[in-house]
């Protein structure tokens, strides 16, 4: 009788067991529906850059307000969260690790190359899906396979912009001016071999430091080589510093310029000087095109001002997201970066997006010249 007792105490205590395994919190599905899917940002919010960090996150904040008003995905809200850059290298690992130690179920980076570039290994540690915005060909080539690039890679713009002043605009003498940075550097590059190619080698290539505000040395070199156009690569506060010394030089000869030049941020700078301008756009907000004219309203209605490159390339990055989250039916990360590696033919309001095998995602950009502040489409680039 006791060995029967003590068999059926055993038993009794094993059922409990198991249902007390099977109501535990760790049974739980990964997607908690009631939980938001999180997405982490690194952008400047403070210094010399904060106010292209002001343009992202008005994208950013518009598209996930649109499908967060839809319902989410598959029930559940998308919410950013924002970690300051400083708009330099160290704030941009700084800011990163911050993210990643707050649980983000995908990362959106920096606009700028040589920041994503410092990101690189930290995103490849981290495995978790991250978009980041840079141009520059070294981060496709960095065979990250956490990291995607949306933005159009140099390879297309830089050698759209040399293509441009040689075959359209018959320009014979060209030269070159750059940042030091990855981005610049790499494009010049890339348009010095494009005008070699074309028969029309670059006369001068100049180049100075991120930051610098005095570009006289290197504007006097050019005016005196004789050249007949000039293609420069620079970020924004830079770009506008160097449209008005030109003209304070009299330097009267067309200016071929990264998107840079025809950013507000520039323009604003630059005033009148900026006139005539012709650059190689990534995003234009006066496109006819439907998703693109869309955003574009949509965008003034809530922000009172006209949409830039900044807040559409950090739309579309988060758009990207959402059809990734989509497809996954998961924020499982390795489920997200499949799905992001298998986007192909998306149109976004800045342009369509493919992802390569190089996770190189867009697919093409346009030759715009700004004329009485309005920016007049040349022609569309379609690189792959």
């Amino acid at each position: 009788m006791k060995k029967w007792l003590i068999i059926l105490v055993v038993s009794m205590f094993v059922l409990s067991v198991i249902a007390g395994c099977g109501s535990s919190p760790a049974s739980k599905p990964a997607d908690d529906k009631s939980k938001p899917i999180k997405i982490g940002v690194v952008t400047s919010l403070t210094g010399e850059r904060a106010l292209t960090g002001q343009y992202s996150k008005n994208g950013i904040l518009l598209a996930i307000d649109e499908v967060n008003a839809k319902g989410g995905i598959n029930g559940r809200k998308i919410e950013a969260f924002f970690e300051d850059d400083g708009g330099n290298e160290p704030g941009a690992v700084n800011a990163f690790n911050k993210v990643v130690n707050s649980g983000a179920d995908l990362i959106i980076g920096p606009i700028f190359s040589n920041m994503d570039m410092a990101l690189s290994p930290g995103i490849k540690k981290a495995e978790i899906p991250t978009m980041v915005i840079g141009s520059s060909n070294d981060l496709g080539k960095q065979q990250n396979p956490w990291m995607f690039q949306s933005r159009t890679a140099d390879a297309i713009s830089a050698a759209a912009i040399a293509n441009f002043a040689s075959k359209n605009l018959k320009l014979k003498k060209v030269a070159l001016l750059h940042d030091t940075d990855n981005f610049a550097t790499g494009a010049a590059t890339v348009a010095e071999k494009t005008l070699m190619d074309n028969g029309t080698p670059a006369v001068l290539r100049e180049s100075y430091n991120s930051g610098d505000k005095d570009f006289t040395p290197q504007l006097a070199k050019i005016k005196a080589s004789g050249a007949d156009g000039i293609l420069a690569w620079s970020q924004m506060v830079e770009a506008g510093l160097i449209m008005k010394q030109m003209k304070a030089l009299d330097i009267n000869v067309p200016l071929i310029g990264s998107n840079s030049y025809i950013t507000k941020i520039a323009t604003d700078l630059a005033k009148a000087n900026a006139e005539g301008v012709y650059s190689v756009a990534d995003y234009v907000h006066t496109s006819p095109l439907p998703k693109t004219a869309e955003f574009a309203r949509k965008y003034k209605e809530k922000y009172k001002i006209e949409s830039e490159f900044n807040a559409a390339m950090n739309y579309d990055a988060v758009s990207l997201a959402i059809e990734a989250f989509t497809k996954a039916g998961s924020t499982d990360k390795n489920k997200v970066r499949e799905a992001l590696a298998g986007i192909k033919d998306y149109v976004g309001v800045a342009t369509t997006y493919t992802f390569d095998k190089n996770n190189v995602g867009g697919t093409g950009s346009t030759i715009v010249q700004l004329k009485n502040n309005v920016l007049t489409v040349i022609e569309s680039v379609k690189g792959r």
